[in-house]
C-alpha cells in the first residue's frame, strides 16, 4: 500500500512539475510578446492593462495556474529528496514555497489590481499617489523581495539536490539555473521567450526524473521479495 501510494505521488508531483513548468513558460511568453514596452513606473502598468485588457486577463489566468500546479509540485519534490537529501529539500522547499507564495501575492497585487483600474477608466494619473504609497512601503518591499530570492534560491536547491541525489543529468539544474538568471537580468521579447523555453526545458527535466525515481528503485525490491520467497 505505501509503495503504491508512493508511486502515485510520484506522478502527481512530475505531472504538476511539467504541467505547471509549461503554463510557466507559456504565461512569461505570452506577457512579453503581449506587452513587450516595460514601464518605467508602476502606475503606468494601468494605461498597459487598459490597452489590452482581454490579453492582461488571460495572461493573469495563465500565470494562476501555473502558481497552482507548482506548489504542490515543489512541495513534492521537496519530498522526493527528503528521503536521502534532507537538507536541500528541506532548505529549497521552504525556500520556494515561500518564493511562490509571495509570488502569488503580488500576482494579485499587480495583475488583479491594475486589471480592475484599467476596466473601470482610472488612469495612470489616478492611480500614481496609490501606486508610489505601495512601492515605498518596507512589508510589500519585503515581501518582493522574499518571492524573487526564495523562487530563486529555493528551485535552484532542489534542483541541484535532485542532480546530487541522481534524479536528473546536470543540465537540469544548469538550464534552470540560466533561466532564473537571465529573467533577473535581460529585457526585451527575445530573451524572455528564451527564458521561457529554458524553464519549460528545466521543469520537464524535473518531472522525469520524479517518475523515473519510483520506477528505480521497484526492480530491487521486486529481487528482494523474490530472493526471500526462493
Amino acid at each position: 500500500m505505501a509503495d503504491r501510494n508512493g508511486r502515485q505521488i510520484s506522478r502527481l508531483t512530475a505531472g504538476a512539475l511539467l504541467t505547471g513548468g509549461v503554463f510557466y513558460g507559456v504565461a512569461n511568453a505570452y506577457y512579453w510578446v503581449m506587452f513587450p514596452d516595460d514601464v518605467s513606473e508602476s502606475a503606468g502598468n494601468v494605461a498597459v492593462a487598459a490597452g489590452n485588457l482581454g490579453a492582461w486577463r488571460v495572461e493573469t489566468v495563465l500565470f494562476a495556474v501555473a502558481h497552482l500546479l507548482l506548489l504542490p509540485a515543489t512541495l513534492g519534490l521537496a519530498a522526493t529528496l527528503g528521503r536521502r537529501k534532507p537538507v536541500a529539500a528541506t532548505i529549497g522547499g521552504a525556500a520556494a514555497l515561500l518564493g511562490l507564495y509571495f509570488s502569488t501575492v503580488h500576482l494579485w497585487n499587480y495583475n488583479a489590481f491594475f486589471g480592475a483600474l484599467a476596466g473601470r477608466g482610472v488612469d495612470a494619473d489616478a492611480a500614481r499617489p496609490v501606486t508610489n504609497a505601495l512601492d515605498g512601503d518596507p512589508f510589500v518591499m519585503a515581501s518582493f523581495a522574499v518571492w524573487l530570492l526564495g523562487w530563486l534560491v529555493g528551485l535552484l536547491v532542489l534542483a541541484f539536490g535532485a542532480w546530487r541525489d541522481r534524479l536528473v543529468a546536470l543540465w537540469v539544474p544548469l538550464v534552470l539555473t540560466a533561466g532564473q538568471v537571465l529573467d533577473l537580468v535581460t529585457e526585451g521579447v527575445p530573451l524572455k521567450v528564451a527564458v521561457s523555453v529554458l524553464m519549460v526545458a528545466g521543469f520537464a527535466g524535473l518531472a522525469l526524473g520524479v517518475a523515473r525515481s519510483r520506477r528505480v528503485d521497484e526492480p530491487a525490491g521486486t529481487e528482494t521479495a523474490t530472493t526471500v520467497h526462493a
